[in-house]
């Protein structure tokens, strides 16, 4: 789904804009694919910690 919406912000012109209503609705799903590739890397990293 977050990758869906992060075609949209690179094929919408004028998506970003500051008058935009629709550009923080897509900012919202940005942010939660950058949270959940965090908590994805952290968990990775403690699975490999554990096992060697």
């Amino acid at each position: 789904m977050f990758v869906v919406t992060l075609s949209l912000l690179v094929t919408t012109p004028g998506v970003l804009a500051p008058t935009n209503p629709m550009g923080g609705f897509l900012m919202k799903d940005v942010i939660l694919l950058g949270a959940a590739l965090f908590t994805s890397g952290e968990a990775l990293r403690a699975t490999r910690g554990s096992v060697a």
